[in-house]
């Protein structure tokens, strides 16, 4: 049987629509298991970084733990920095502001590298992706904690390593106790030897007070003894203060014509004396 031309040419129309078809089927089922659709509009967006740390291309982009792109590729730009450019959905694109950062993370402990953006502050303006481009933050990733993680264990293992020669020195343990009992007698013999002193300064602080209150005692009564006598005589100085004649014999040697006979004669005196030593024997 013959099929005519014009049925040929249907049957190719019918075929190729069923083959569209099922490409287009095929796309939307992929999109389905999909964060983002085929059909959304993108954009792409640049950031520099010292390190990849084993990123690849085709590891996905997060927004605030949201998948909102994938890396699409990875060049080598200077000798210090690392160029990344990441596809990202466009409505996600006004969220990134211009002071945003970017760290590459693992998901997980074996995970695969994704790369991070940490939205910058309120008042930054709006991240341009024809102009600007996102810098590295240095962030704490597993290799990060895992450098950390092994100085720290090299510190432990020197603690562990003087611990134990200590412990060596001290005899397992024995020596610790014997020391701590050494140090309770020898504070104990300190504590004893300062009680004594302090109870023999206490003692000997007595005996120089009372000491000293026996001798003003036997001041006091010598004194007493003294204006007793001089109070009732007999005496030069109960004399000079009772006796009335005294007082006018020395009011006459001090007073008047009489003062000065006796004052001349004292002086006629003193000179015979001086001249008397004077004179050389023969």
């Amino acid at each position: 049987m013959r099929v005519r031309k014009k049925d040929q040419s249907n049957l190719v129309k019918v075929g190729l629509f069923i083959a569209g078809l099922t490409v287009v089927l095929m796309i939307m089922i992929m999109s389905i298991g999909k964060e983002n659709s085929v059909f959304d509009k993108k954009v792409d967006i640049r950031a520099l970084v010292g390190n990849v740390s084993a990123l690849k291309q085709g590891s996905y982009v997060e927004l605030k733990g949201i998948r909102i792109g994938t890396v699409s590729s990875i060049n080598i730009v200077s000798e210090d920095e690392v160029e990344i450019v990441m596809t990202i959905l466009d409505r996600e694109a006004q969220w990134i502001k211009k002071d945003s950062k970017i760290s590459i993370s693992t998901a997980g402990l074996v995970g695969d590298k994704y790369v991070e953006i940490y939205n910058g502050t309120k008042e930054a303006p709006k991240f341009d992706p024809e102009k600007d481009v996102l810098i590295s933050e240095d962030m704490t990733d597993i290799k990060k904690i895992l450098n950390k993680g092994e100085t720290i264990a090299n510190t432990t293992a020197k603690i562990m390593t003087k611990l134990d020669h200590i412990l060596e020195k001290l005899g397992e343990g024995e020596t610790i106790v014997d020391t701590m009992k050494t140090l309770n007698r020898a504070s104990h013999n300190l504590e004893t030897v300062t009680r004594d002193l302090k109870d023999a300064k206490m003692g000997q602080m007595v005996t120089n007070v009372n000491a000293s209150m026996g001798n003003i005692n036997k001041s006091t009564a010598s004194l007493s003894r003294i204006l007793d006598r001089v109070e009732k005589g007999p005496g030069t100085v109960n004399s000079l203060i009772y006796d009335e004649s005294v007082h006018d014999d020395l009011r006459a040697l001090l007073g008047g014509a009489q003062r000065n006979k006796v004052i001349k004669y004292f002086i006629r005196e003193s000179i015979k004396n001086s001249e008397r030593k004077q004179v050389p024997y023969n």
